[in-house]
């Protein structure tokens, strides 16, 4: 799979970046990330334009990267402003800098073409991380040995939660429910509703109710990003200030063509003071995730051991999911126009 590079992708977490080399794989090319003494976030070619090493393995030194080679220094700007015994810089010393914009928690990097980079167009998650509405705790990154593009169908087919995560979300209406797709040329949105349905074992625990009336509604749109919006609330109630919210937000950034990093977190607008809470949420969506790692990972290995001959069926559930894969594969193909 060929991904969109003329996106916005998150490429590592706000509090992951501090004052020191964090080296990175980003849809196959090696990013050095780190943060200037002015707190603003860097990310540069990690190779040192000598000799191809790898700048991560070098020291930072103010807001330049001196590599741990032969000494050649660069700015947060791909610059080259030092080569030890020489005045002159030629100007293919040089090496590329990435558009950086930190928002909502997260670091986003521009890998497309420079001058189409808009920090105006980076996904906007400010209604949920970056307000006093709702609280959680920030993901952290989490490495997935197997596409990005499986992420994406993994979270687009929720039917998967009556049997993955049993334990913690998942009943079996999802799976019975036929869900409402909406596709354009931007996004791809899938929504369920139940006037009436068993509460997941994580609601069960939270609320102390055993039926509730709830709604799933989770949209993906390109380079890699998804937010699921969940209500929930108790079955026949006339109170809007019982209505629950639950949001989650999970975007993901293709490592290399079989790995991919996943930044996914929960958060809530209700028991906002309540620690307690925020530890069983943070704890119960990160053994669901942890679920959905096992069985993408065991996927790739089952795609490379079988090869590509085998043959998959499609079923109802995967219109969504295939219509995000002709997305990213229309923009991809587009930009190689």
């Amino acid at each position: 799979m060929t991904y969109p590079r003329n996106c916005w992708y998150v490429a590592a977490m706000s509090h992951e970046i501090a004052r020191a080399l964090t080296a990175r794989t980003l849809l196959n090319e090696p990013v050095l990330l780190f943060r200037r003494e002015d707190g603003s976030v860097a990310a540069i070619e990690d190779r040192c334009s000598h000799r191809r090493v790898s700048l991560s393995l070098g020291t930072l030194i103010g807001d330049r990267v001196q590599c741990g080679y032969h000494g050649l220094q660069f700015d947060g700007n791909g610059s080259c402003v030092r080569i030890p015994g020489q005045d002159r810089i030629p100007p293919q010393a040089c090496i590329r800098a990435y558009p950086v914009v930190e928002q909502d928690g997260f670091v986003w990097f521009w890998p497309g073409q420079r001058e189409l980079a808009d920090a105006s167009t980076v996904p906007d998650f400010s209604d949920t991380c970056s307000s006093n509405r709702f609280v959680g705790r920030r993901a952290n990154t989490l490495p997935v040995a197997a596409p990005c593009l499986f992420n994406i169908e993994n979270v687009l087919d929720l039917s998967h939660v009556s049997y993955a995560h049993e334990k913690t979300v998942g009943t079996r209406e999802v799976a019975e429910t036929r869900p409402e797709t909406e596709i354009t040329d931007a996004y791809v949105e899938v929504r369920r509703t139940w006037d009436r349905a068993a509460a997941p074992p994580m609601y069960q625990r939270l609320f102390d109710w055993k039926e509730v009336k709830r709604t799933q509604a989770i949209r993906f749109w390109p380079g890699g990003n998804v937010r699921l919006q969940i209500t929930v609330e108790p079955v026949g109630n006339t109170e809007p200030n019982q209505v629950r919210h639950l949001h989650v937000v999970g975007p993901c950034t293709p490592e290399t063509d079989t790995t991919h990093f996943k930044f996914s977190a929960m958060y809530r607008d209700f028991a906002l003071d309540d620690g307690s809470v925020t530890d069983t949420i943070a704890e119960q969506f990160h053994k669901t995730i942890l679920e959905d790692k096992v069985l993408m990972e065991d996927q790739q290995r089952n795609w490379n051991r079988d090869g590509e001959g085998v043959t998959m069926i499609d079923l109802a559930v995967d219109r969504a999911p295939l219509a995000a894969r002709r997305l990213l594969l229309r923009l991809a193909q587009s930009e190689r126009q």
